[in-house]
């Protein structure tokens, strides 16, 4: 079973100085709406999204949803942080 796993949205071709602001704010817009609470910290000063899976209950396929979630939610942000229009869910 997994308990804690580190990662980062990492889209193809973007701006490598926006993707701390990416995952952060994917995480936040998640949590604002209430449909998740990925967790974040640092490694090594980069950004990173926390997964932590401590219910006996949890399967794949909610790993699966979850990480497809995330990669949802960074689709739909991602363009607005590049442009600067973007304003995040919570301050």
């Amino acid at each position: 079973m997994w308990q804690i796993v580190l990662f980062r949205v990492v889209p193809a071709g973007y701006p490598v100085e926006l993707l701390d602001t990416l995952n952060q704010n994917v995480a936040d817009e998640l949590f604002a709406r209430g449909e998740a609470n990925i967790g974040v910290t640092k490694v090594a000063q980069v950004q990173s999204l926390k997964m932590t899976t401590l219910s006996p209950v949890a399967t794949l396929d909610n790993v699966k949803n979850l990480l497809a979630l995330v990669l949802a939610e960074a689709d739909r942000i991602k363009d607005s942080i590049a442009d600067g229009t973007y304003t995040p869910p919570i301050a």
